[in-house]
């Protein structure tokens, strides 16, 4: 079903934190990462990529998510939460909404690389059961954008490997992030109202579309009627059958990004106008036809993102 392939989350949360590393002392610090480089193992759901960790001693996974803004946010449906404070209503990309609570009871959150962070303040929640149903029982909710700000990452499925690297001066210049690894593609990216959403431009067989990438999605297209005939007719646009949860997917062809960078993606679900009406606004798309490419993009590369630079390297895996 589609609410499992589109998942980001399109509300903004401004979060405070304490952090610390194991045997430190408690320091405040802001919604961001600590030290130089940071390396999590990730654990591939149905494409989806996760990080183990354990929130008030209960165990799980949180979805990386670069869809959803927030530093994390916790499936209250999973970790008891009992003085949450419900704050606003949002909306998954898919179209189910949900009550979003505020919390100052997060005693601790664990990774399994050992990073902690105790006495959490103004943390986000939300029963987040639909995560649990249809990918994971153990879902403990997301970690997205602001959880590395000031920070760049790469992201590796073959070797199940996220990694953050602190943006410097000094890094901006070696890229060390880079070193060992071929360069397939430099993509250089806009963002609009939501700065966790990267925007390229696409052209399909003389189609314009504005593209965007997504941790948290298999990927989708929307075309205007006119446009899938034409492409359909080219057979750029081929009709792929269902996937596992009985949804129809096709296999695009001779993608152009940026003017330079081919590329073909399969499976990803053919969506209509009223379908991305519940994320047109939030992410101020205002173009016709409109692509978002997920995980049948990244199995296929490494990928670095550089949100400071606004640049995504694409790199032979």
């Amino acid at each position: 079903m589609k609410k499992t392939i589109l998942l980001f989350l399109l509300s903004i949360a401004m979060l405070r934190v304490v952090a610390q590393r194991p045997s430190e002392p408690a320091l405040q610090h802001g919604p961001e990462l600590q030290g130089d480089s940071i390396v999590f193992p990730l654990t591939l759901v149905d494409a989806f990529p996760f990080v183990s960790a354990e929130v008030n001693g209960v165990k799980g996974k949180f979805m990386f998510d670069t869809g959803n803004k927030c530093y994390i946010e916790i499936n209250d449906n999973l970790v008891n939460l009992p003085r949450k404070r419900a704050v606003s209503k949002g909306q998954v990309g898919s179209g189910q909404s949900f009550v979003s609570n505020m919390n100052d009871t997060i005693a601790e959150v664990k990774f399994k690389n050992g990073l902690t962070y105790r006495n959490l303040l103004n943390i986000t929640s939300a029963n987040l059961d639909f995560l649990q149903d249809h990918i994971t029982p153990d879902c403990i909710g997301y970690i997205g954008h602001d959880f590395f700000k000031g920070y760049l990452f790469k992201l590796d499925y073959v070797k199940r490997k996220l990694t953050f690297y602190k943006v410097t001066q000094d890094r901006k210049r070696s890229k060390d992030f880079l070193k060992g690894e071929k360069v397939v593609a430099v993509l250089n990216f806009e963002t609009r109202r939501l700065p966790n959403h990267p925007m390229v431009r696409v052209k399909i067989g003389g189609v314009d579309l504005l593209g965007s990438f997504d941790t948290g999605q298999y990927g989708l297209i929307q075309l205007e009627d006119q446009a899938a005939n034409v492409l359909k007719k080219k057979k750029l646009l081929v009709d792929a059958g269902k996937n596992g949860y009985d949804d129809s997917t096709v296999d695009v062809n001779n993608l152009v990004i940026n003017g330079s960078f081919n590329v073909s993606v399969k499976g990803i679900a053919p969506f209509s106008l009223e379908q991305t009406a519940p994320f047109r606004k939030g992410m101020q798309i205002t173009e016709a036809n409109y692509i978002c490419f997920g995980y049948r993009f990244f199995e296929q590369y490494k990928t670095v993102w550089d949100y400071d630079e606004k640049k995504i390297y694409v790199l032979e895996k």
